[in-house]
């Protein structure tokens, strides 16, 4: 698979973790400029390019006025052809939606639409900085249906400090009881610089501990699959045929474009990003130069070793023979000792052509996955 990955670097206002490049309304005071140069961007795109999946993040897409989000998607049906593209998302947050700005995004051919809800609980919302309330997350949920939405996704975040357990599943339950066809469940992860590790780091804010994390992982795992959920990824669940293909082609080595301010591509075992710059990117776009300054080009070797980590994170696991056939490589080949080891240690299951992770080993996989690059 291949796809179109929209960087749209505008935020009502910052939230406190968070370390994705964007800028707030009074930093950028012509949106019509991102979007003249945007639209550049993609007209540059190799001609014949046909996504299979589209997604549009930031940022927070849903603060573009509906007009000015019609004008982005009139840009990429423009420039893209969108022939064979099966899943079309956005981001959007909760507060910044309306019945006109979802009928804009329907009728420009979004048929998925994930929202930030991150938790119900308003003391949570609070310390992490987020514009909304949880009636304010319900009600964007259930707008979202009344447009005629149904693929949509909600992001959330465990073990955000200060929350008990029963807090924790409590958002769970909330979660499922809405009935999206998809829930996003990440641990919250303190990146340098922002207000949140600075209170952690000062004392100010205690996270929980690596027990009561892993607790709550196991917890909140347990409440969704018994509400018909598919944790089909280590963060990850689903409703039957709904997992998010667009994640899904990152995670088994497909190829994407990025476009805007700080969005990344990889194609042809080229790996780019684009500065995280949005007076630079813009500069660049208007005077014919290329937004990115640095290109990686993977070896057959890397490109390979890559999508297996990568795939590992599905928690079906790596058909083996698919693997072979995509990256040219055998698993064992790749990193057979490394493989073995950890299937003595039972970090790792091997079920005929399939490997994955072991059950056990689904919370701490990046350090499992790591002793794979």
């Amino acid at each position: 698979m291949t796809g179109l990955y929209i960087h749209v670097p505008l935020c009502v206002a910052r939230c406190r973790y968070c370390d994705f490049y964007k800028v707030t309304p009074d930093e950028l005071p012509d949106i019509g400029l991102f979007l003249e140069c945007l639209d550049i961007e993609l007209g540059r795109l190799p001609q014949g390019f046909a996504p299979e999946t589209v997604f549009i993040g930031g940022g927070t897409p849903t603060a573009l006025d509906p007009g000015n989000f019609a004008a982005l998607l009139a840009s990429i049906r423009r420039h893209i052809d969108l022939s064979k593209v099966v899943e079309f998302s956005s981001e959007a947050n909760p507060g910044t939606l309306t019945p006109e700005k979802l009928e804009a995004m329907r009728v420009g051919g979004i048929n998925r639409v994930s929202i930030g809800v991150q938790s119900f609980n308003d003391r949570a919302l609070r310390l992490l900085g987020r514009i909304h309330d949880a009636d304010t997350a319900i009600e964007g949920f259930r707008m979202l249906r009344d447009a005629g939405f149904d693929n949509v996704n909600l992001d959330l975040i465990q073990s955000i400090p200060g929350m008990t357990p029963s807090e924790v599943l409590d958002d769970a339950r909330r979660a499922a009881q809405l009935g999206p066809e998809h829930i996003s469940y990440y641990n919250l992860i303190y990146e340098p610089g922002t207000a949140l590790t600075r209170e952690r780091d000062s004392g100010n804010v205690v996270p929980p501990g690596d027990d009561e994390e892993a607790d709550n992982y196991f917890a909140v795992k347990a409440v969704l699959e018994d509400a018909g959920y598919d944790h089909y990824e280590i963060s990850n669940f689903s409703r039957a045929g709904k997992p998010c293909l667009h994640n899904t082609l990152y995670w088994q080595g497909g190829e994407y474009f990025g476009c805007g301010p700080s969005a990344h591509s990889h194609w042809n075992r080229a790996r780019f990003g684009n500065l995280p710059d949005l007076a630079e990117y813009c500069d660049r776009m208007r005077s014919g130069k290329r937004p990115f300054d640095e290109i990686e080009t993977l070896s057959p070797e890397e490109k390979a070793r890559e999508t297996l980590v990568m795939w590992l994170r599905m928690t079906q696991g790596v058909d083996l023979e698919a693997f072979r056939a995509i990256s040219g490589f055998a698993a064992d080949e790749l990193c057979g000792p490394a493989i073995d080891s950890m299937l003595e240690e039972g970090l790792l299951v091997r079920d005929g052509v399939r490997l994955s992770l072991a059950p056990d080993a689904l919370f701490v996989s990046n350090a499992v996955l790591s002793e794979l690059i």
